[in-house]
């Protein structure tokens, strides 16, 4: 019987090989079983996400800015608008010939060969080229890769920069910087909308209309109470006061007293920035704050305009070791006389009377130590203790202007009051605000904040305030075929240490116009004005210029009706008309006509009609100088051309009548 063998065992090396081939076979099984439900969760489950990332990577997205909105004048004059520019940016590594791409950019944007070599040949990744190109220096360069196109909207102002410091204006980066640019940046700068583009196979951008484009909404229009016809003048006189009288700057402004709607607002400074400084900033009034107590006194019943009092031959030791002086001496003064001197020491005394709540209060009411609430950025509240806080000195100092800190705007405010009627009214700067479509969004209506005085007291003040104009302080403000109200300032200022200097003072001259039926109200303050620096020498005859200025162009803010009815004709003495009226016999030996000379624009009072004055020539003169003089004779300046060289149209010396239209034209010069 034959004998069965064992099957031999498998060697350890053999048991090795086999294991691991199961192993491998396994892990190729495991492998497959994860790429094929990968592959199933990218295609089936996830499948619509990826192909939109698929679909993602050929597209870009390009920003479609927004359209600013317009800053207009009363009048729909355009003072900050917006021109179509581009931003152009290089991307060295993706230009396929850096000679060429150098070459279109110095010959199509007019670059210089060394920055543009610079550019294309750089380190750098992206570039931004310096600057604003125009859409016809952008399509010079279409088609040369590496190179991109931003659409942007440049902010000019098209009327120059007369209202600038009310405007504003934005940085490079299309920030605003102060101004109604600021204030009301969220209204003016709308929405950025996007398109999306489609790339090629070669990575260019490309338009698609099958792609969602999302467009911007464009920033609503701003329309201001500014009339800007006024602004240039006021810009000219306050321009030219600080020139003649050396002050380091000043403020001027224009507003209607029936409204509290501000026409003109003008600040200068030396050494800064512009900004209006008639609303941000502080000062201390001197004079121009005693109608304040007056009208307090009138008010309650304290005292009547004719009660007097001793002004001490023009020194008085009040008290407390304080010496009070005059400008001039005088005996026994009323209330009348002491507004229409300027008195300090009859101002303090009749001031007295007042407890100090009370004086406190009608100052408070005026509108004084609190902000206005006009719409712009860093409104100063001014400066006003409570009389908790008051020294036994404080109140003689605030019935001379001191010991307290008011902005032009409150100032002018305050004499709106008294020129109204006796109410204190909201200052409007924004008129109202526009869609891009033309529908009136807001609309800012005029504001009663409070009734401060009676109507009588505002109506007899008003009697004593064209005394000061008349008799008083304030006669270089004076006007023949008009009264006007007003009271003049001067007060030492305070330096930065907090001492009041010797030679250092504010000249300012506050009033309205026609006094018996106000349409405008001015202040004008210049700042640390050479000798003679007294507000009567330097700030009124600067109002009095504005005043001429706006009556020669027949200003549509006033009301021409009006105007007639309060024309001052044969009401004055005829001897105060003699001394301050050109009186001229005609050759037939007619009766006098009496005619108002001022800035060379003569007035006759029978008929209100400017006689024609001849276009006086600005050859050679700087624009500002050139715009200044005509202004002078009464005409109404447009700036047209592109140059520096400013020639007049129509030719010098052709007759026109005052409030008519000439032409500057700028050019290059012969």
């Amino acid at each position: 019987m034959r004998m069965m063998r064992a099957p031999a065992r498998p060697s350890p090396l053999s048991r090795k090989v086999l294991l691991r081939g199961r192993a491998l076979a396994a892990l190729a099984v495991l492998v497959a079983a994860v790429i094929v439900g990968r592959a199933v969760q990218l295609q089936l489950v996830e499948g619509e996400r990826w192909a939109a990332a698929a679909e993602q990577q050929h597209q870009t997205r390009a920003e479609l800015p927004a359209r600013r909105g317009v800053i207009y004048d009363r009048n729909g004059v355009p003072l900050a608008a917006n021109h179509e520019a581009y931003r152009i940016s290089v991307a060295p590594r993706e230009l396929r010939d850096p000679a060429a791409a150098a070459l279109a950019l110095k010959e199509g944007l007019g670059l210089r060969s060394e920055a543009v070599s610079e550019v294309v040949t750089g380190e750098r990744r992206w570039v931004v080229l310096p600057g604003r190109y125009t859409a016809d220096q952008r399509s010079r360069l279409t088609g040369v890769r590496g190179l991109y196109f931003e659409r942007v909207f440049e902010r000019y102002q098209p009327r120059g920069q007369a209202a600038r410091e009310v405007v504003g204006v934005l940085d490079p980066y299309g920030e605003p910087l102060g101004g109604i640019e600021q204030q009301l940046d969220r209204i003016l700068r709308g929405t950025p909308g996007y398109s999306i583009l489609r790339r090629d196979p070669a990575g260019n951008a490309r338009a698609s209309i099958s792609l969602p484009v999302v467009p911007p909404t464009e920033g609503a229009d701003v329309h201001l109470t500014i009339d800007f016809g006024l602004q240039e003048i006021a810009r000219d006189a306050l321009i030219e006061a600080i020139e003649s009288s050396g002050a380091r700057g000043g403020d001027l402004l224009i507003s209607d007293p029936r409204s509290g709607e501000i026409l003109a607002a003008v600040s200068r400074r030396e050494g800064r920035a512009r900004n209006l400084s008639a609303f941000t900033d502080s000062y201390e009034p001197g004079s121009t704050i005693k109608p304040f107590t007056a009208a307090a006194l009138l008010a309650e019943g304290i005292a009547t305009p004719d009660d007097t009092v001793y002004a001490e031959r023009g020194v008085w030791a009040s008290g407390h070791g304080r010496i009070i002086r005059d400008v001039s001496t005088h005996d026994w003064l009323s209330l009348d006389d002491a507004l229409r001197v300027s008195s300090n020491i009859a101002t303090v005394k009749f001031a007295a009377l007042l407890d100090r709540q009370t004086h406190y209060r009608y100052l408070r009411d005026f509108g004084f130590g609190s902000p206005t609430g006009v719409e712009f950025p860093s409104e100063s509240a001014g400066r006003l203790a409570r009389p908790a806080r008051w020294s036994a000195l404080t109140q003689a100092s605030l019935a001379m202007g001191y010991e307290l800190g008011v902005t032009p705007l409150q100032l002018v405010m305050a004499y709106g009051a008294l020129a109204n009627g006796g109410y204190l009214m909201e200052p409007l700067l924004v008129r109202e605000v526009r869609a891009a479509d033309g529908s009136v969004v807001a609309r800012r209506d005029p504001v009663r904040i409070r009734r401060v005085i009676p109507t009588e007291t505002a109506t007899r003040l008003t009697e004593s305030l064209v005394s000061v104009v008349e008799e008083g302080t304030g006669q270089r403000a004076s006007m023949m075929t008009y009264d006007v109200a007003g009271k003049t300032g001067t007060a030492r200022r305070l330096t930065a240490e907090g001492r009041y200097e010797a030679g250092l003072y504010t000249a300012s001259f506050a009033g309205f116009f026609p006094a018996s039926r106000p349409q405008l109200v001015v202040l004008v303050k210049l700042d640390e004005p050479q000798a003679p620096y007294y507000g009567g020498a330097l700030a009124a005859p600067v109002s009095r210029a504005t005043l001429n200025a706006v009556l020669a162009v027949r200003s549509s803010v006033l009301d021409s009706e009006d105007l007639m009815d309060a024309r001052r004709v044969g009401d004055r003495p005829a001897g105060t008309l003699a001394r301050r009226a050109d009186l001229r016999r005609s050759r037939n030996g007619a009766a006098p006509t009496i005619f108002h000379v001022s800035d060379g624009l003569p007035v006759r009072h029978d008929d209100w009609v400017p006689a024609a004055v001849p276009v006086p020539s600005v050859d050679g003169l700087p624009l500002r100088e050139a715009v200044r003089r005509l202004h002078q004779v009464g005409l109404v300046v447009s700036v047209t051309g592109d140059g520096a060289i400013p020639t007049v149209d129509p030719a010098p010396g052709t007759p026109v009548t005052p409030g008519d239209t000439v032409y500057l034209v700028l050019g290059e010069g012969r």
